[in-house]
């Protein structure tokens, strides 16, 4: 009930917020928010992101529109990748990619990503400040992180608990219990890394947690899950 007073809270008052900034708050999708934003807030180079979404894609496109930068924005879900494509289609610092051959009899099969990103020019063409993986499917991620985590200064990845659970990749040491924080060992794929869990109460059963990992830059910009996310766009 108190959850549910305080999303209508949100979602009613006045304060002056963009009206798809501060989901971390209540959305168990968007716990990345408040390190996606520090990271592209403490950089200044070209962002790309795998999988769209409202608590990633509305928050890059506004900060890249005010800084000038170049956001790349990937998903194999025609419909969802249309729905911003089309919300921002007049901005040719945005471009989006459609990631074809999805097999609808196997959604767990990663296989259309890889060749997607195995013949994906600007991977090579640009150098990456910051990269964000939450695409679908779950191995869909870890084929991103292994192409992406010598490409980019910074790797963000959502729900990354996952992994270390299913010894894909990252190491348990103390598992998430009764909704409590564990503790990962992510070496194997970074020099250096972070877990981030969302303030308590949790949105979701996990947190869901966040990885933010880099195999160039050991300082990363402070994060504050307690601070409202507010973008002034040129809008």
């Amino acid at each position: 009930m108190k959850r549910a007073l305080f999303i209508l809270f949100l979602f009613f008052s006045n304060i002056a917020l963009h009206a798809d900034n501060n989901r971390f708050l209540y959305d168990d999708w968007s716990t990345h928010q408040p390190v996606l934003y520090a990271v592209a807030m403490a950089t200044t180079g070209p962002i790309i992101e795998f999988g769209c979404g409202h608590g990633s894609t509305d928050l890059l496109h506004e900060i890249c529109e005010r800084e000038g930068r170049t956001l790349i924005t990937l998903e194999d879900d025609w419909n969802w990748l249309n729905k911003f494509a089309s919300k921002y289609k007049d901005s040719p610092w945005h471009k989006f990619f459609y990631v074809p051959g999805k097999d609808k009899n196997n959604l767990e099969d990663p296989s259309h990503w890889v060749r997607f990103l195995n013949q994906f020019a600007l991977l090579d063409d640009l150098v990456f400040d910051v990269c964000f993986i939450d695409q679908s499917p779950w191995l869909a991620r870890y084929e991103t992180v292994k192409r992406m985590k010598d490409r980019a200064r910074y790797v963000l990845v959502h729900d990354v608990d996952y992994f270390p659970m299913n010894r894909i990749f990252g190491k348990v040491i103390k598992p998430i219990i009764k909704r409590n924080e564990g503790i990962f060992d992510f070496h194997d794929v970074f020099t250096y890394f972070k877990v981030y869990f969302p303030n308590q109460p949790w949105p979701g059963d996990t947190g869901p947690p966040t990885l933010l990992g880099s195999n160039f830059d050991g300082k990363f910009p402070p994060v504050d899950f307690s601070k409202k996310i507010i973008i002034n766009s040129k809008k």
